[in-house]
């Protein structure tokens, strides 16, 4: 495996998000890397950078979080956000199961759906609205922390992961 270097700062990135010190950010760098990983100084460097970033990313008022995928990469999705005053929070690459609908969203619809059979792509689709019409405010506010928790409690079972 490869560990570029927007890996790696992904990686520190995705750590200080969750708060961890320095010293721990590099001493699970290196259990993960190896040889590979860099130093203590270059890892608080980067924390260091990302908490100045962070600053300012709380000023924007929307924040999306995307996989990686062709049409969210583009050049045009990014320039289009950007002019929106989108931050777009980053995704590790190949983990569907760490985006919110995979693990809180679907499973509520799934029961919803169960067991009925649409004919008419519009009758799944009023299906669909229906159910997500069902599911109380407070449900949708509580999924970023949720997502938060799953993110954490992923990187600490699995910390290669989001290479």
């Amino acid at each position: 495996m490869e560990f570029t270097k927007e890996n790696m700062r992904f990686y520190i990135f995705m750590r200080c998000k969750l708060g961890e010190s320095a010293k721990l950010i590099h001493e699970t760098f290196q259990t993960v890397c190896g040889e590979c990983a860099c130093s203590y100084q270059t890892v608080c460097s980067w924390k260091s950078a990302i908490n100045e970033q962070r600053s300012k990313i709380s000023t924007y008022r929307t924040l999306l979080l995307h996989d990686n995928a062709g049409p969210h990469k583009a050049r045009a999705t990014s320039q289009s956000l950007r002019e929106l005053g989108i931050q777009v929070l980053p995704h590790p690459a190949y983990s569907p199961d760490l985006a919110p609908c995979d693990f809180w969203l679907f499973p509520i619809l799934k029961d919803r759906l169960a067991g009925r059979k649409f004919h008419r792509i519009q009758d799944l689709a009023k299906a669909v609205n229906s159910g997500l019409r069902t599911i109380p405010e407070e449900d949708y506010q509580g999924a970023f922390p949720k997502w938060q928790i799953t993110l954490k409690e992923t990187l600490h079972r699995e910390p290669w992961r989001v290479f």
